[in-house]
């Protein structure tokens, strides 16, 4: 997921979960060693990007997982939360404009992992199993599985708003968006893959794919100023 993470080195340190794709959960093949894998296609890549007939080109390289048509995430809200343009990223319309909707395609349990506008010519059909749904698999109930309705994301760190000198003027508690260090921004916004990685995790854990480690909650510190 998060296809405009294409292309960036996996992690190189020793500390590291996983030095690539292959060895995480988004491995989804036959080499995958996760619950949710295929029971017959070898390649990794496929359930995500396709190197033709994408859905998407615009910063999303080659995108190949059906989007999920869900209308409505909700967005955060809070008394703290200074952002003024946070957007639902509900709906195929809004979400395709949005990083984190691609996650949200497998993510928000209404799409089968194994949904690809482009299967690969040598397994047209590809078989998955330790997800619910019998040959395909839907991410089950659970931490990972983020739900959809207007409430969805109200419990979770915001989404899909600007972060820049203005936001950190007004909150007064945020870290200057030129210094910030491991976590990445998408055309100046926070996005699911701000603080995630698809591809690899440098958290020692190999906790969900994280792009800074949690210990002394350096993921946290790396954008708030406390």
């Amino acid at each position: 997921m998060a296809a405009v993470l294409l292309g960036l080195f996996a992690a190189a340190s020793t500390t590291a979960i996983a030095a690539g794709i292959a060895d995480t959960k988004h491995n989804l093949s036959v080499t995958g060693t996760g619950t949710i894998k295929s029971t017959d296609q070898t390649e990794i890549c496929v359930f995500c990007h396709t190197p033709h007939d994408a859905i998407k080109n615009d910063n999303i390289p080659l995108w190949n997982h059906t989007l999920s048509s869900t209308a409505s995430y909700g967005t955060y809200a809070s008394p703290t939360f200074n952002a003024t343009d946070a957007a639902d990223i509900g709906g195929v319309t809004e979400g395709t404009a949005a990083v984190s909707n691609l996650c949200l395609s497998c993510h928000d349990g209404t799409v089968a992992v194994n949904s690809m506008n482009n299967p690969s010519n040598a397994r047209p059909t590809t078989t998955m199993t330790g997800g619910s749904g019998a040959g395909s698999a839907f991410i089950p109930a659970g931490n990972s599985n983020l739900g959809t309705g207007a409430t969805a994301l109200k419990n979770d760190h915001p989404v899909n708003f600007t972060y820049d000198g203005a936001l950190v003027t007004a909150d007064g508690g945020l870290k200057n968006p030129a210094s910030l260090t491991g976590v990445k921004l998408f055309n100046n916004k926070v996005q699911c893959a701000s603080c995630h990685d698809p591809h690899t995790s440098q958290d020692p854990t190999g906790m969900a794919f994280l792009r800074v480690s949690m210990a002394g909650s350096t993921m946290c510190l790396a954008c708030h100023n406390k």
